[in-house]
């Protein structure tokens, strides 16, 4: 079984190899060769992602974030030896669109870009409050009026999900190999009627800017005509090489009779037919534990003959045989029958305790593993491993992306007369792969402690407020990539 694998391998013991392969000075970094800077350094920005095609472009998108820039999102492109050193090579579009908060973007197999775009919704639809739409451009992207979108979906569930909605990185949309969308999303909406409850999986085979075209599926179980229906948590969605669709998901799961299940992290799967519930398969992976800062989280790629590999943070409250586990980041993996539970396998990735957020796994074009994360000091990293990575004694390595220090440095903040205790963090790191290199597009948040005198109040206040939240991509050389 998956948990006893991975607690012999813990058992071994949690090498701090973070501690060992990184440090927080730029000398051993300046040995690698890295290179950072801002994309859009004269605004706050948010939710960046990157993506490489096949003709060796980059590409990135994010939104905006507060006054002149809330109601657009960016793309850009740029191919060439500057594209990971400045901004200078890169074309952007800047494209209207009101109150997005995070953006996704997929190429298609000749490089022309895909975007899906979560945002609030109209303030007319207050029964909503989330709004869920397909973009594309087939040429000239960076020229905003080559543009088209369709809002495809909306949600209402609890406003209370968005409180942490801004560490969390969306991993819910991708394109099958022939460029055919598909996103999923989650809903609690009980206002509408009929209710929506569940983890919806949309799909559209042509013509996706015609809302019409996009098919809804459930791939949660629902009871006595609705109610109680299965609810899922942070669904992350892949599409295999073969178009097999792939979801992970934490679930509060039962079967078609209402019995309870396993809770924790399920892999779901389908490869033909997949608008039908039944004709998917889902397994029970592990514990997800709980927690928010860090908070668990996971991710999903498929290797080049459609084999699902997985990155996965743990988060406290795991089981008492397993909490070795609690905040410790783990690589899974699955070679054949992965319907059943006990075919999966994992080895810990060993980047030090609390190391692990936000992780984004890519696998590389020899299916080698690579996971951009959070350091626990709030800082961007890559463990990869190149040895052994599916056996008892992988060989993982972990290095920084870079020092929050250089961003800091590299843009100073202004902070309001009454604030002081600026705190720097990077949050959702992006991953891609482009000529030998790791690029990572990642949010960094900078928050201040401010005071506050109240009337007839003695003793001054304080509370942490979000000063500024901008967009960073860093790079650097993986040795041994092709």
């Amino acid at each position: 079984m998956l948990k006893r694998v991975v607690l012999a391998a813990a058992g071994a013991g949690m090498v701090m190899l973070f501690a060992q392969q990184c440090g927080y000075g730029s000398a051993s970094l300046a040995d690698t060769g890295p290179s950072a800077f801002y994309p859009a350094p004269e605004q706050e920005s948010a939710s960046i992602v990157t993506v490489t095609d096949g003709d060796g472009r980059l590409h990135m998108a994010h939104t905006g974030w507060d006054g002149k820039t809330k109601d657009f999102i960016y793309y850009g492109v740029c191919k060439g030896p500057t594209c990971t050193t400045s901004r200078d090579g890169w074309k952007f579009a800047t494209i209207p669109f009101a109150r997005a908060t995070k953006v996704q973007l997929a190429v298609t197999g000749d490089g022309r870009p895909r975007l899906h775009v979560i945002a609030y919704s109209a303030p007319e639809l207050s029964q909503y409050n989330r709004s869920y739409s397909y973009g594309e451009c087939e040429d000239d992207c960076t020229d905003p009026e080559n543009w088209r979108f369709a809002e495809v979906a909306l949600s209402g569930d609890s406003l209370l999900s968005d409180v942490l909605n801004a560490r969390v990185p969306e991993r819910t949309f991708a394109l099958t190999a022939d460029g055919r969308p598909r996103f999923i999303f989650t809903d609690a909406n009980y206002i509408i009627e009929p209710d929506h409850y569940g983890a919806f999986l949309m799909s559209c085979e042509a013509d996706c800017i015609d809302k019409a075209n996009w098919k809804e599926t459930n791939l949660a179980i629902q009871l006595d005509g609705g109610y109680p229906t299965e609810r899922f948590t942070r669904p992350v969605l892949a599409v295999a090489p073969d178009g097999t669709t792939g979801v992970l998901a934490n679930v509060y799961a039962f079967d078609e009779q209402g019995k309870d299940l396993k809770q924790g992290l399920y892999f779901y799967s389908c490869r033909q037919g997949c608008d039908d519930r039944k004709a998917w398969t889902r397994t029970f992976i592990l514990e997800t534990g709980g927690g928010s800062i860090p908070g668990p989280s996971w991710d999903l790629a498929f290797t080049r003959d459609s084999q699902p590999r997985i990155a996965q943070f743990l988060g406290d409250g795991m089981p008492e045989d397993r909490q070795i586990l609690a905040h410790q980041l783990i690589y899974i993996y699955c070679k054949s029958a992965c319907e059943k539970e006990d075919s999966w396998f994992a080895n810990p990735v060993n980047p030090g305790k609390g190391i692990g957020e936000g992780a984004d796994l890519v696998l590389d074009d020899a299916d080698r593993p690579r996971i951009a994360m959070v350091t626990a000091d709030g800082q961007v990293a890559i463990a990869r491993c190149d040895e052994d990575c599916e056996t008892k004694e992988p060989k993982w390595k972990a290095e920084l992306v870079e020092p929050i220090s250089v961003p800091e440095k590299e843009r100073p903040q202004a902070l309001p007369f009454h604030c002081d205790g600026e705190v720097w963090n990077a949050r959702m790191p992006s991953l891609t792969l482009v000529e030998g290199r790791a690029v990572v597009g990642y949010d960094i948040v900078v928050s201040a402690r401010c005071f506050y005198k109240h009337f007839q109040e003695p003793v001054p206040s304080f509370t942490f407020h979000d000063i500024f939240h901008g967009s960073r991509v860093a790079s650097l050389p993986l040795a041994g990539e092709s």
